[in-house]
């Protein structure tokens, strides 16, 4: 599988804008949401060095998803989605991106910080310590969704499993706090 970064996804974009644009014509914006490696990248919360395989498409339009395999995009992260806090609608950011009919929008950057914890691979790790020392992590708003019980806690069944992403969560803001202090 091909890597690529920035522009790569930049291209693809453009890519599935033109057609968008030849299928439903111009008259439809389309809004999709976007995950993982190419939201941190679009929206330079980690170095340009970094590279993706694919994008990660959180959430579209049906007559996008069946243009996703073209442009090595995949749903393959909507299980994320019940895991994300229940607002994050409300904090999504806008992905620079200028196309006919796409809008490309990312959860915050506290938001996408969630979704690493949950999944916490190496490349998560990397990529969270990237924010951190970028200072791209707002902490106290990131705190105050993870202490709304109604926000994120409720999406969690089992006790065991919040434990685990508290345990994640500590362990960042850890890492955070040493790098502040060092400061």
């Amino acid at each position: 599988m091909a890597q690529f970064g920035k522009p790569g996804i930049l291209e693809r974009f453009r890519q599935l804008d033109e057609d968008l644009l030849s299928i439903i014509g111009d008259d439809t914006q389309v809004e999709m949401v976007i995950v993982g490696g190419s939201a941190l990248l679009m929206l330079d919360l980690v170095a340009d060095t970094r590279m993706t395989t694919d994008i990660d498409v959180l959430e579209t339009e049906k007559q996008v998803e069946i243009l996703l395999e073209r442009y090595d995009m995949n749903r393959d992260v909507s299980t994320f989605l019940f895991r994300l806090a229940d607002n994050w609608h409300k904090r999504r950011q806008r992905i620079p991106f200028s196309g006919a009919l796409l809008n490309v929008y990312a959860p915050s950057n506290e938001d996408l910080v969630i979704i690493k914890l949950d999944a916490f691979r190496e490349i998560d790790r990397l990529d969270i310590r990237q924010m951190i020392l970028n200072q791209e992590i707002n902490f106290e708003k990131l705190q105050d969704i993870i202490n709304d019980d109604a926000e994120l806690r409720v999406n969690y069944d089992n006790e065991t499993e919040w434990e685990t992403f508290l345990t994640r969560f500590h362990e960042i803001k850890a890492f955070a706090d040493s790098l502040r202090r060092a400061l």
